[in-house]
């Protein structure tokens, strides 16, 4: 910290010092983000796709392909460099070869044999069906094979591919031809062409293979385990072989989780639809503690709230008046709260939010601050987690 005898001199010069470094960052930061003269040339295309074909699947989806080639003979020389990019345009266009080539170039920078490995099992089986062959035939062949071959960690990867992901997927697909179809235009914009066709690959690529993976992905014992938290999807454990350090089950375990945020940055915008990801940490560590061998009767959880968090915990009239929608994070919040869970939400915040306590889901307490509750339960011998969304 400062000392308070710090002189005027100084921190004009210190003013100084830091305006000139912010001036320098933010020119270098402007100067960095501005595009090459090549690159903002072709990024300003415009592209032809009538706003009748959101309401037909199947035209639209053979609209997709010729839009993507018009994409693709835009990129940048960096992004003609970028195989994680190139693998959609050369999906959408058909050229498997050079697909599979971008992944295996992908695979061995990274050293990572099942890094898109599926997408080039689809690949194959493309060009397979081309020459003839059924196309899930083929690629439940070769995928059989590869996933065999796999080390039980590996193949518990491979798995994380479900339902959730499936429908993440969709929603996306959907999200970007709802928000074109509002625009009501027949142009699109580069940004807006290669998100189309970047979202459609995805899902229409997975929407054909996860059937076919989850053959042998579905099995139970490659899948998340959640034994005691359900509520959110990313809150899983996954399943691990020839575990050597357990946790001990006789102890007590005495967790303190600090919430802070209600948005990861950047995520601002489409935060109050989801259950809010600090607090989904929270029922991940309880799964974790619970996975590692500790009964729930062992774990004394607290929960401390403040800053932005709070939003997370209004009740469902609150949260609809101030955005538009039903609460998402209230069943978390009682599963949590059937766990155990102490919820403590800091009385400064609460203030300097206008919040009230009848805001709030029920089964909450307040504390005059955060800080005092942090530093109570840490000399109580608690183990502090920071769950914030920094």
């Amino acid at each position: 910290m400062y000392s308070k005898s710090y002189s005027t001199t100084q921190q004009s010069t210190m003013k100084q010092l830091v305006f000139t470094i912010l001036f320098v960052c933010t020119y270098a930061i402007v100067s960095f983000a501005q595009p090459k003269p090549e690159e903002a040339a072709s990024h300003n295309q415009k592209y032809y796709l009538p706003t009748s074909l959101y309401n037909d699947s199947i035209a639209l989806t053979r609209a997709i392909p010729p839009l993507a080639e018009k994409v693709f003979a835009n990129f940048s020389e960096k992004e003609k460099k970028d195989h994680e990019k190139l693998i959609n345009y050369y999906l959408l266009t058909q050229d498997y070869k050079k697909a599979i080539e971008s992944i295996d170039s992908i695979q061995k920078k990274k050293d990572d044999v099942i890094e898109n490995m599926e997408i080039k099992i689809y690949s194959n089986a493309k060009i397979s069906e081309k020459s003839g062959a059924l196309f899930d035939q083929a690629f439940k062949q070769d995928f059989e094979a590869a996933f065999n071959q796999l080390s039980f960690r590996k193949r518990v990867s491979i798995a994380s591919l479900d339902t959730s992901v499936m429908n993440m997927l969709h929603k996306d697909y959907t999200e970007i031809t709802d928000k074109l179809q509002k625009n009501k235009s027949d142009s699109l914009s580069f940004e807006d062409a290669q998100s189309l066709c970047d979202k459609y690959i995805w899902y229409s690529v997975y929407d054909k293979i996860f059937p076919l993976m989850l053959l042998y992905t579905g099995d139970p014992k490659y899948q998340m385990m959640f034994p005691a938290i359900k509520g959110y999807k990313w809150a899983g454990v996954a399943p691990v072989q020839n575990v050597d350090e357990l946790a001990d089950p006789n102890m007590k375990y005495k967790l303190l989780m600090e919430l802070t945020g209600f948005a990861a940055k950047g995520q601002e915008a489409t935060a109050k639809n989801e259950i809010n990801g600090g607090l989904g940490e929270v029922g991940r560590k309880v799964n974790l503690h619970v996975a590692a061998g500790v009964p729930k009767k062992n774990i004394d959880l607290v929960i401390v709230v403040h800053a932005g968090a709070l939003f997370a915990f209004l009740n469902n009239e609150k949260y609809k008046r101030k955005y538009g929608i039903d609460n998402p994070n209230i069943a978390f919040i009682k599963e949590l709260q059937d766990f155990g869970a102490k919820i403590i939400v800091c009385g400064q915040a609460m203030t300097f939010l206008r919040l009230e306590m009848e805001d709030l889901v029920p089964g909450i307490r307040q504390a005059l601050t955060a800080q005092t509750v942090l530093s109570t339960y840490q000399l109580k011998g608690y183990t502090y987690f920071d769950v914030s969304l920094d």
